[in-house]
């Protein structure tokens, strides 16, 4: 059960294992609907995994952000992909990289991910949206299709839920995907024309 928010106060938490691995850090002004989120949009990753959550509470969302930081960054969660420590830069005293699972998956579902030969830098939702839009021209998802849900995205392509969205407006505006519905009877499906 979350704790109660606490106004003022940025709660820094830390999900972990049975056997203590430390799966995923972040931090929240409102534990309860962040923790409902985890629970939709990681439940085929870390969610079911999770056996024991420690919270601090901590003044001020930037003090919060820097002890998340130096968390992903020192004590390498499994299922943290956003500042994780980079190849390409030094890394601080104390740092270890992450084993960054999500990004794995992100890599293994877009091909590659973020540089395609001969292709300069893409943000992680063009490449989601590319993705997509490639299934639908191998024939994988046809005309008029549902597509999965935005939890079964999320996790097929171990991104956020506000990158898969970001993904799917590209895909609308492009005019290969139609949106349906409001809120959460929001669905999508291939444009049938």
């Amino acid at each position: 059960m979350a704790p109660p928010a606490r106004p003022g106060q940025t709660a820094l938490y830390q999900f972990f294992d049975h056997a203590g691995q430390l799966l995923y850090v972040g931090i929240t002004d409102d534990p309860k609907t962040r923790w409902a989120r985890h629970q939709k949009y990681a439940a085929t990753t870390w969610w079911p995994r999770a056996s024991r959550v420690s919270v601090d509470w901590v003044t001020g969302r930037d003090a919060a952000a820097v002890a998340e930081l130096r968390a992903i960054r020192t004590r390498a969660p499994l299922y943290n992909s956003g500042g994780s420590p980079s190849r390409l830069r030094e890394q601080a005293p104390g740092e270890r990289p992450c084993p960054m699972v999500n990004m794995q998956r992100f890599h293994e579902a877009t091909g590659g991910g973020f540089r395609p030969p001969g292709r300069p830098w893409r943000n992680m939702d063009q490449a989601v949206a590319e993705t997509l839009a490639g299934d639908v021209a191998a024939g994988q998802l046809g005309r008029g299709d549902q597509l999965p849900s935005v939890a079964e995205l999320v996790n097929r392509f171990g991104v956020s839920a506000d990158t898969m969205r970001r993904a799917l407006r590209r895909l609308i505006v492009a005019g290969q995907v139609e949106r349906r519905g409001a809120g959460s009877g929001t669905r999508y499906f291939v444009a049938s024309s």
